[in-house]
């Protein structure tokens, strides 16, 4: 019951929860790592939204007439420049910066130097980085490039500048390189909407180098480069660290050719999946208990019904053979106990049998102690009838009794079922002598010994019976004078005895039926009749019992002719010597 209860109970019990566990781990992993996904990537929409409102300026300023006409060089004196830039240009700056307060400052490098400059708002080209412009030479005409300004260190957060030219009408000249920087408004905005607080550690890498690190230090560089390393390869740009409990979301900003990374740890997540935990430990333990219960109870069903059959087996001897009560439901205890009353009802069925066959044999042997006085009594008797014939000088009754006597002990000796076949032909010899004192010149006999018997053994009683077949059924049915020949010879390995008379034989149906009968071919019971019964069956049952192999009786005859029996009976080289 233990092994089957930890095999059906508890080890599906602890991998079914170990399965939901992990399931349920994963869920939430996955579904919280995909919320913060979301997150970043609906705050890197704004972002982004913030950076093409300031690239939107220069759409501004460059579908303004009067500021490309001032950048064309179309005044020529000073107070013309001065004039028209008060009246139409720094308007423009003022509206263009007031649009949004991300912007720190706006400035035009202007290419032709005819055109008046303006300190701090317009200015010669060459007095700008030459980096912008080698980055603007890459681009098309109608694009613009982003710059970060690194701070000193990389804890503070690096500002942003936007650069594109400002072209003539026909967009065949560049008259001015449109500037815009802005403050780290921008990325504050950003970093709020991603929710980054204490707890949470941030990178921004440009080009392969971090460029700023927030004061959150959750991870050390090993960790951080296999964390960061995970988030470039995963198509869904996240990746976690499940025994640091560490998740990395990652933001690619193509614009500024810059990655925003975000450490955060999942101990909020873990106390949910704690909760959850709890929640599946006790369903698991009502199911293991409700599993225990089920088990326990088929389980003692059964070995309840199986003890009580053990336990009345145990007190099951000879004296008590009783049934064990059989249930309803045809399984295999059913089965067994249905199996084991048949064996109870036959074993007192044996019982019986052999009680019955002890009563029997004391009986036999209560008779055959009543028996010896009988037989010594009538030898006796029959000893003192000679003895006084011989007196008389009676000689006819005399071999009359002796003869009469030998019969008798042969038949009445209480010996074995066997014996030798010599002994066999006396006792018919004295059989046929007996019948002839009564038949007197009716009957005539001859008994022929042909081969060595010595020694051959045989069942008692088998040729007797022939013997007699043919004085009842052969010469006591005709007048004329009978007679019987016996000859025992040898063919092969086989000894033939054949008893023949000349009587009026046996009709061909009834010979049929006999020949059936001692074939097995037909019921032995069809062979009772008045006059006969089973002595012909019997011989043949018993000789081929004894004898094995091809012993057997054998009947010929013809209507008028008389009748023959031959007894083919198997020599074994034990049982007889040669000629």
């Amino acid at each position: 019951m233990a092994l089957g209860y930890l095999l059906l109970v508890l080890l599906p019990i602890i991998v079914f929860g170990g399965y939901l566990y992990n399931q349920f781990y994963m869920d939430v992993m996955s579904e919280y790592s995909e919320g913060k996904q979301k997150l970043v990537v609906q705050a890197g929409e704004g972002f982004r939204s913030s950076l093409n409102q300031v690239e939107s300026l220069h759409a501004l300023l460059l579908n303004n007439q009067q500021l490309i006409e001032y950048l064309s060089g179309y005044y020529r004196t000073e107070l013309q420049h001065v004039y028209n830039y008060l009246k139409d240009i720094r308007p423009l700056f003022i509206y263009a910066q007031s649009r949004d307060n991300g912007i720190s400052s706006i400035k035009l490098y202007k290419t032709l130097p005819k055109v008046h400059s303006v300190k701090g708002e317009l200015e010669d080209l060459n007095q700008m980085d030459g980096k912008p412009l080698a980055l603007l030479s890459e681009v098309n005409v109608d694009e613009g490039v982003w710059l970060r300004h690194r701070g000193a260190e990389t804890s503070a957060l690096p500002s942003l500048s936007y650069y594109q030219y400002v072209y003539n009408n026909s967009y065949t000249k560049p008259l001015a390189v449109l500037e815009i920087n802005t403050n780290d408004s921008l990325l504050h905005n950003f970093l709020k909407a991603v929710d980054v607080n204490r707890n949470m550690q941030m990178l921004i890498v440009q080009d392969g180098e971090t460029v700023y690190r927030n004061e959150g230090n959750l991870l050390d560089d090993e960790q951080t480069e296999a964390l960061l390393a995970m988030a470039d390869e995963s198509e869904q740009g996240y990746a976690y660290l499940r025994k640091q409990r560490m998740l990395v979301n990652s933001l690619s900003v193509p614009e500024l050719s810059t990655t925003f990374y975000f450490f955060s740890q999942m101990d909020e997540v873990f106390v949910d999946i704690r909760t959850k935990v709890i929640v599946l430990g006790l369903t698991l333990l009502v199911s293991l208990v409700v599993l225990t219960g089920i088990y326990y109870a088929t389980a003692s069903s059964l070995v309840r019904r199986i003890l009580g059959l053990a336990k009345h087996m145990r007190h099951v001897d000879e004296s008590k053979l009783t049934y064990y009560k059989v249930g309803k439901s045809n399984d295999e205890i059913d089965f067994l106990t249905r199996s084991y009353n048949s064996l109870v009802s036959r074993i007192d069925e044996l019982l019986n049998t052999v009680h019955k066959a002890e009563l029997m044999k004391k009986e036999a042997d209560y008779l055959v102690l009543q028996a010896q006085i009988k037989p010594h009594f009538l030898y006796n008797t029959l000893e003192s009838i000679r003895m006084l014939a011989e007196i008389n000088n009676d000689q006819e009754v005399v071999d009359a009794t002796y003869t009469f006597g030998r019969l008798l002990r042969y038949t009445l000796n209480a010996g074995e079922n066997e014996t030798e076949l010599r002994h066999e032909i006396d006792n018919v010899r004295h059989y046929l002598e007996m019948h002839k004192l009564r038949m007197l010149d009716r009957l005539s006999f001859s008994i022929q010994v042909m081969t060595n018997i010595d020694d051959f053994r045989c069942p008692r009683f088998i040729l007797q019976p022939l013997v007699e077949n043919c004085i009842q059924h052969g010469i006591g049915r005709s007048r004329k004078p009978g007679v019987i020949d016996i000859v025992i010879k040898r063919e092969n390995r086989e000894l033939l005895i054949v008893i023949a008379d000349n009587g009026p034989g046996i009709p061909q149906d009834r010979l049929v039926l006999i020949r059936d009968v001692l074939g097995n071919e037909r019921d032995r019971q069809d062979l009772q009749s008045e006059n006969s019964g089973y002595g012909l069956y019997n011989v043949n049952e018993r000789i081929r019992a004894f004898y094995g192999g091809q012993t057997r009786l054998l009947i010929d005859s013809r209507e008028g002719e008389g009748a023959a029996f031959t007894l083919k009976l198997a020599m074994p080289e034990r049982r007889h010597s040669k000629d």
